[in-house]
């Protein structure tokens, strides 16, 4: 009986699942980054809005909202990699 050497090794149940948890993880980190940015420039929207800044709280609620969504995504990270 001859076997083929182009078999694939079994694969481990173990290892897909942990593959399917880093990506869970890395998406909900996009999604909070997202989420900061988009909610704190509607903040600053509304902020224009009621106080006639013309585009001023946008784009300070924009830049808080990356700011802020980016250190939690490198906290939440170092967290992830420990």
């Amino acid at each position: 009986m001859a076997t083929n050497d182009m078999e694939e090794p079994p694969s481990n149940g173990n290892e897909d699942g942990r593959f399917l948890s880093q990506g869970v993880r890395y998406g909900s980190l996009v999604v909070e980054f997202v989420g900061m940015t988009l909610v704190l420039g509607y903040v600053g929207h509304r902020l224009d809005e009621r106080y006639g800044w013309e585009s001023w709280g946008l784009l300070g609620g924009l830049l808080l909202g990356m700011g802020l969504g980016l250190w939690m995504m490198i906290r939440q990270m170092a967290k992830i990699n420990r």
